[in-house]
């Protein structure tokens, strides 16, 4: 019996895109409460480019194969909760770019049977990032007597174009009915679509539009922006709190613009009560990932059609290209997800 199958490697130091490679490993076997899912799509992520860099290992005991998400089939399964052959999607800290992954029950979710295994290869990472950033991280969907109702606030998204910008914007303004949000991106026809497609307040091409922290604060009548979802980091700090408002929220989920800072930060945010919050999806413990998914599938995938919510998929690419997509990731130039086609819909052969 073949017990090997496809899986992304590594040559280090993994700098550039072209030191990825397709190598043999053997399946993954199961413990007690998990579940082997034989993947046909994939996706990447911005994580996985900094764990090939070397700059984001995996967890602990897990896979050293990148990809923190896969969508396919149960092929064996020791959970009373999971049949074989159910369509699943899995949230993983690593694996998930292979042709099979071990997943923990709990980290498992339907595919709903409206939806395609293709488009539900968008869903996994991006969308349960952004319900996080938005209604477990920020304290703005929080009903507080003081609090102004969601709807007026105005909200502030970097890279407006990612996959998790596009899921951002789709939960305010469809989900939430939020009148007003900005969003960066770096290119003129990510600027067109973020304003035409999905219909944000203003949005802001970074490269053409350095000063787009005094515009906002022109469009906002000099109040600022009560929430920054920010992946960019150190690049962008001043900018942020400057047009942040008093006792705004400061979200801080990704460093593509770098870590180091310098300049008077912490009298910037101490000057207006700026509520500084960090959080990343990948190193969470399962049981909190279980309840994040349970939340999000009850409360947005369910009513994933009637919130009129879009699949955003910008590309895709064999695994055997996967060279090619880290490069394209790295180029910018997505909007939307990038997913990764690993088996046919119809291998669903015995193990």
């Amino acid at each position: 019996m073949n017990n090997l199958m496809r899986a992304v490697a590594i040559r280090p130091p993994g700098l550039q895109p072209e030191s990825l490679y397709i190598n043999k490993r053997e399946i993954p076997s199961i413990k007690e409460n998990e579940c082997l899912v034989k993947v046909v799509y994939s996706a990447i992520n911005r994580a996985d480019i900094m764990q090939r860099k070397g700059l984001y290992p995996a967890p602990a005991g897990e896979s050293d194969i990148l990809g923190l998400e896969a969508v396919g089939f149960v092929t064996r399964t020791k959970s009373s909760n999971w049949q074989k052959d159910a369509r699943v999607m899995a949230l993983v800290a690593g694996g998930g770019n292979a042709e099979y992954v071990a997943v923990n029950e709990k980290n498992l979710i339907k595919v709903p049977d409206w939806m395609s295994l293709r488009n539900a290869a968008a869903i996994t990472e991006v969308w349960l990032t952004a319900f996080q950033l938005l209604f477990w991280i920020s304290s703005v969907t929080k009903e507080e007597q003081w609090r102004k109702p969601v709807q007026e606030s105005t909200f502030l998204v970097h890279a407006g174009a990612s996959g998790v910008g596009t899921s951002l914007i789709q939960l305010l303004k469809k989900v939430l009915n939020v009148k007003n949000v900005f969003a960066t991106c770096g290119s003129e026809l990510k600027k067109k679509y973020l304003e035409e497609s999905l219909g944000i307040s203003r949005a802001f091409n970074y490269k053409l539009e350095e000063d787009f922290n005094e515009k906002i604060m022109n469009l906002t009548e000099s109040r600022g922006v009560d929430v920054v979802f920010d992946c960019v980091g150190a690049s962008f700090w001043q900018k942020n709190a400057d047009c942040l408002a008093v006792d705004g929220e400061w979200i801080f989920y990704g460093a593509m613009g770098g870590v180091r800072i310098e300049g008077d930060f912490f009298s910037k945010i101490l000057r207006k009560r700026i509520h500084l919050k960090a959080s990343t999806l990948k190193t969470r413990s399962i049981d909190y990932k279980h309840a994040l998914m349970k939340d999000f599938e009850t409360r947005v995938l369910s009513q994933f059609n009637a919130f009129n919510l879009q699949v955003l998929i910008d590309k895709e690419f064999d695994l055997e290209q996967i060279a090619e997509a880290h490069k394209y990731m790295e180029s910018n130039a997505n909007i939307g997800k990038i997913i990764i086609k690993v088996t046919d819909l119809e291998e669903k052969e015995e193990l």
